[in-house]
């Protein structure tokens, strides 16, 4: 291989691998929160079913968080920033407690993204649900719109203010970590390097 090439290829490494910098590729929160799961570096990921961005992150993130080591925990919230999004955190909380989430998730990004079907829309939403396989729609609804879903979206509204979500996709390293935009392949190298922080703080 000729040198030059052999520099040129180290160089572009080193740039893929730049060490991560406060203020560009991430910020401390100005108040930590509690991690869920004590002595687990916690990992969230905060999204919204109409944010492009996280269309683009999802086909890079899926698999991602299938290779995460052992003192890592990793869950999605979805956010909240008035009334008009309560729907979308009442969908994601039904996909927890009907555990359908693993298999709904990503068509609900698809389905709100690319085919414009307003999910937030209680019709829309029965009509997509019949499109999917396995799912039985009366069960879901009645989920959907029970009392205990209230308490669920209300917890979503909370936890968006407590960690100063400002866009979407956000990933909070630690309770204490939070990223800033970036292109998917960049945004989980940041994270990446932000659990190696977090482990070292421990």
């Amino acid at each position: 291989m000729k040198k030059w090439l052999f520099a040129l290829m180290f160089a572009v490494s080193g740039l893929a691998q730049a060490a991560i910098v406060e203020g560009k590729d991430y910020v401390v929160l100005p108040k930590p929160q509690p991690v869920a799961t004590p002595g687990k570096i916690e990992v969230i990921e905060f999204f919204s079913y109409h944010c492009i961005h996280c269309f683009h992150l999802e086909p890079v993130m899926a698999p991602w968080t299938k290779k995460l080591p052992a003192d890592v925990s990793f869950r999605r919230e979805q956010i909240v920033w008035g009334k008009q999004m309560e729907p979308l955190a009442r969908l994601f909380a039904t996909f927890n407690v009907t555990k359908t989430l693993d298999k709904l998730h990503g068509p609900a990004l698809t389905a709100m993204v690319e085919k414009k079907i307003n999910l937030a829309d209680e019709n829309a939403l029965k009509g997509w649900l019949a499109t999917q396989p396995g799912v039985n729609v009366a069960s879901f609804m009645q989920t959907y719109k029970s009392f205990g879903m209230n308490a669920q979206v209300a917890r979503a509204d909370k936890i968006t203010r407590d960690y100063a979500i400002q866009g979407t996709p956000t990933v909070v390293v630690g309770g204490k970590y939070a990223t800033l935009a970036a292109e998917p392949a960049r945004l989980l190298q940041v994270v990446d390097e932000l659990i190696v922080k977090a482990r070292a703080k421990k």
